[in-house]
């Protein structure tokens, strides 16, 4: 970039998110997608950090600050006072963060797109259904909320998408959006499901492991950030999802999804096993307009 005519020029993005989007397996390795901003800091040139944030809850700025910033984030006044602090549902595991434990979830084969066969990996087929029960509970008609599923896969999040329907016409006060994590990238809403449940003994997680990635997808929820994973897969990955599970347990933010009376029944009822869990009905749950509630 050459601007021969400016004196000063000031560069305002943040290298611990995602990168621009590069699609050339060439242009990445040449690492293409870096922008000048992260150049110019991976050459230790002086930075000003931009401290307090404005958007989360501080029970969900707690974990990425903590292990992207150096502790060096400040909660907002307006983030920290009691009405920030917004009931959806009933119950601990509904509160601000959570981490709720699905055991039994299945890893079939998928992959990212019909043109790309050959780079399949491994989904969970439990995933888009747990999310999108999730999602398909029943509203009180006058409760206005933006709620975003976010799936790392795109095949889920076609599959989610497409069952989306019934929500929309069941209450038009709701916005929701189902995305992958990198197409969500700069966005935020009221509540966050971020659904990363896989399930397998290596602890193989591929595309959970990027850093900024992971970053991203924690920092998009203002008031409620749900993480729905298999814990076990998590902290066999020894990367820095395993930290995030240990850090739940710690805080007291971590549930077993059948701790929840409403989610129990469903199960009970649905007669779901390890390999059924796509039966699973939750339309008995209820989000009720408690918005301040403490």
């Amino acid at each position: 970039m050459q601007i021969s005519f400016i004196d000063h020029a000031v560069l305002i993005g943040d290298e611990r998110q995602l990168p621009a989007l590069v699609k050339s397996k060439v242009s990445e390795n040449a690492m293409f997608g870096r922008s000048l901003f992260e150049r110019l800091c991976s050459l230790g040139h002086r930075k000003h950090l931009l401290n307090i944030q404005y958007r989360m809850h501080p029970s969900i700025s707690l974990f990425p600050n903590a292990n992207f910033y150096e502790n060096k984030i400040l909660n907002g006044s307006n983030v920290t006072g009691k009405n920030h602090r917004r009931k959806y549902l009933p119950g601990p595991m509904n509160g601000p963060y959570s981490f709720i434990n699905i055991k039994h979830g299945r890893v079939g084969e998928g992959t990212e797109t019909q043109q790309n066969r050959r780079n399949a990996g491994n989904w969970n087929r439990d995933e888009g259904d747990w999310e999108m029960r999730m999602q398909l509970i029943k509203q009180d008609k006058d409760l206005a909320l933006a709620l975003s599923g976010l799936i790392l896969h795109t095949a889920q999040v076609l599959a989610i998408q497409d069952s989306l329907g019934k929500l929309h016409r069941r209450n038009s006060n709701m916005k929701v959006k189902v995305s992958s994590v990198d197409g969500f990238q700069g966005s935020e809403e009221d509540v966050i499901i971020l659904c990363i449940v896989r399930s397998n003994a290596g602890g193989l997680i591929d595309f959970l492991s990027n850093c900024n990635r992971t970053n991203v997808a924690l920092t998009r929820a203002r008031y409620c950030l749900w993480i729905l994973g298999n814990a076990a897969t998590l902290i066999s990955s020894g990367s820095i999802w395993a930290r995030l599970v240990s850090d739940a347990k710690a805080r007291n933010c971590f549930f077993d999804a059948t701790e929840d009376r409403g989610i129990a029944t469903a199960i009970s009822k649905s007669g779901c096993g390890r390999s059924n869990a796509d039966s699973i009905n939750f339309d008995q749950l209820r989000i009720s307009e408690r918005s301040n509630e403490v």
